[in-house]
């Protein structure tokens, strides 16, 4: 409780350092949008909003109108009691202030916890049947504009699909098991209309415990990536860097990696990221 206390205001500390129309002094540069959307996800964090919903949030919504895109969905894998969804909404409420996009908010869950594990590079030693169990009624008399997709992902994933939505540009997966995440990758083979050419990708089970390259989560994307050519899954190395300061130590900077369409149209198109003025002109 102390530590929490402690980093808390510690961050409510660098939050008022760096203030709304200040960047941070290690981000002091024109070339690159990083100080400004960390800016917006400060602003967030002020409003106790999830960082690591936020940051994803922000970044999909900017490669969106990057692209030219005017709406774009925001997917949480994995929603046990709705806490994570809740704030997805908000964050979306927020977000669509920031960009001209519109945003679509959807939580996939079985609504009845986690099925039984029959795998063991599902983590039995972790997981039992029906842990995260939901209430599905109450839950949505609690949100506003999320749309929640019960039952079983390999059989929600391919309906979801076919509804049209708006391009996924931000994907969390906290689905703990390594057989449901094999199910929920299978969402990154839909045609390029359901799909922003990168995903911003966060996974929350791939830290600590008994967590590894041969089960759970890091196991099902590894095999995503070998039965790809076109498509793949890679960390995203030194986040730390590149994140508000006040979140410099948060464990949640470790668990995002970015989703590479590279057979998206696309895909080559300049994003906000690295700006203009930064290129080479031609001799």
């Amino acid at each position: 409780m102390l530590r929490r206390a402690i980093r808390r205001a510690v961050r409510d500390f660098t939050s008022w350092l760096y203030r709304d129309d200040e960047p941070p002094r290690h981000l002091l540069f024109d070339d690159f949008a990083y100080p400004e959307l960390n800016l917006h996800v400060s602003a967030m964090l002020r409003e106790g909003l999830r960082a690591q919903y936020g940051w994803g949030a922000v970044h999909a919504a900017s490669l969106a109108a990057s692209l030219g895109y005017d709406r774009v969905s925001l997917l949480e894998f994995g929603v046990a009691g709705g806490n994570g969804l809740i704030a997805l909404e908000r964050i979306a409420d927020r977000v669509e202030r920031l960009f001209p996009v519109k945003i679509e908010v959807y939580g996939f869950d079985t609504g009845a916890g986690l099925p039984q594990v029959a795998d063991l590079r599902d983590g039995p030693n972790m997981a039992s049947p029906g842990l995260y169990r939901m209430d599905p009624d109450k839950l949505r008399s609690e949100l506003h504009r999320a749309q929640l997709v019960l039952g079983n992902i390999k059989d929600t994933i391919g309906r979801f699909v076919a509804s049209s939505p708006a391009p996924v540009g931000f994907l969390a997966c906290d689905l703990v098991l390594y057989s449901s995440t094999v199910s929920c990758l299978r969402l990154l083979d839909a045609p390029d209309a359901v799909l922003l050419p990168r995903i911003v990708s966060y996974f929350d089970d791939v830290l600590g415990f008994s967590w590894g390259d041969c089960n759970g989560e890091r196991l099902a994307i590894h095999e995503f990536n070998a039965a790809h050519e076109t498509r793949k899954i890679s960390p995203l190395y030194g986040m730390k860097h590149y994140v508000p300061p006040e979140c410099f130590h948060d464990m949640w900077v470790d668990k995002y990696w970015m989703t590479h369409i590279f057979d998206h149209p696309k895909y080559a198109m300049r994003d906000h990221l690295v700006k203009q003025h930064n290129l080479a002109l031609p001799s």
